[in-house]
């Protein structure tokens, strides 16, 4: 009930995202943050394990970003007031990845990586990739923990994509991971389709790939489009 009921209307871009659970609940999580008429809060997170207990600990990082935005908080601080909330928990789960960035309309994105599986751009030649990395470790082990700000650009015909490590750590039955590489590969043939197509044709893949037991499975793509 928490992860978006809407995609975002927001200009300049193309955006959507889908969560596949394993279970009845999940512990994947995305979330787009409307911050102003220029500024769209983007989140991925996964808490470890999945059921009830991830979904519980990444509630608390839904509500976290979401106070911290409406107090006008600055990335880094909202990641550290989130890794004190998750380490001061009671919960069994006390890891949390999450990747947060803020997009302007202009295509500057301001971003912090806390431990979570590298975003990538896709730029618009369909062959170059710049990973977002900046940031510090997963939320929640390390209370005294510190985080970094990263920053990118994306101009009309990059793509950003965003996802969990089930799709990416997804198993054949040969026991082959779907792997990173392969999710680039796809991304990169199917970069000239809307977004809603490109993360159902992701999830469908991954699906094919590993269709037994699996971690829940949450792809995000953004597409940078001539406003």
């Amino acid at each position: 009930s928490i992860l978006p009921q809407r995609v975002p209307q927001y200009k300049g871009f193309d955006i959507w995202g889908k969560t596949v659970s394993a279970d009845v609940v999940s512990g994947d999580f995305y979330d787009f943050i409307p911050i102003s008429d220029n500024i769209l809060g983007l989140a991925i997170a996964d808490g470890s394990g999945h059921g009830l207990p991830a979904a519980l600990v990444v509630r608390d990082i839904y509500m976290g970003l979401r106070m911290a935005t409406d107090r006008d908080f600055k990335i880094i601080r909202t990641m550290e007031k989130l890794n004190h909330i998750i380490h001061r928990g009671r919960l069994t789960t006390k890891f949390v990845s999450l990747f947060y960035g803020e997009l302007e309309t202009g295509g500057i994105l301001i971003y912090c990586n806390a431990g979570h599986n590298f975003p990538f751009i896709l730029r618009a030649d369909g062959v170059t990739y710049e990973m977002l990395e900046n940031g510090g470790p997963v939320l929640g082990p390390t209370p005294d923990a510190t985080y970094m700000r990263g920053f990118a650009k994306m101009s009309a015909g990059d793509l950003l994509c965003m996802y969990t490590d089930g799709v990416v750590e997804a198993h054949n039955a040969d026991d082959e991971e779907f792997s990173l590489e392969r999710l680039q590969t796809l991304v990169a043939e199917n970069r000239e389709r809307p977004s809603k197509e490109i993360a159902k044709e992701i999830l469908a893949r991954v699906t094919e790939w590993g269709p037994g037991e699996q971690d829940d499975r949450t792809v995000v793509i953004v597409k940078a489009v001539d406003p």
